[in-house]
């Protein structure tokens, strides 16, 4: 019983330490193009020879900007949705540890249970594993 209960712990904790990491790596991602994009929004207009503003300078500079916004709606979202994702299965953790003293006994022992029936259906052993065939089988040996 304790070593299902510690190993779902273990699975569950390894999958919340990989989606926190996601988030976290999407997130320097998205701070990363946020400042590409605030410096290219408000950095200097790069100038030709002339002191005129080149027409094909702005349009190659408002084409990124919109590329560099698109990519960051996109990484937002994702790292939003990650981000729920780890607080989700932090919570679903925590109340799984909550249960160690009230309902977890019970529940994980019966699925341990359910594990040795399978196993001995499994081995060829399912006549023994029937409960009416098991009763028999000990009341034959203790009547003799």
């Amino acid at each position: 019983m304790v070593i299902v209960y510690t190993s779902l712990l273990v699975l569950l904790g390894g999958v919340g330490f990989l989606t926190r990491r996601r988030a976290a790596n999407l997130e320097r991602r998205y701070t990363k193009v946020l400042k590409e994009a605030n410096g290219l929004l408000h950095g200097p207009p790069k100038e030709g020879n002339s002191g005129r503003a080149d027409p094909y300078q702005s349009a190659k500079r408002t084409y990124q900007l919109g590329q560099l916004a698109q990519k960051k709606e996109q990484l937002e979202t994702a790292h939003c949705t990650w981000q729920h994702r780890a607080e989700k299965l932090a919570q679903l953790v925590a109340r799984l540890r909550d249960w160690k003293g009230r309902k977890l006994p019970y529940v994980v022992g019966a699925f341990d249970a359910l594990g040795v029936l399978c196993a001995l259906e499994y081995a060829g052993l399912g006549d023994y594993a029937n409960p009416r065939q098991l009763v028999q089988l000990v009341t034959a040996w203790i009547s003799g």
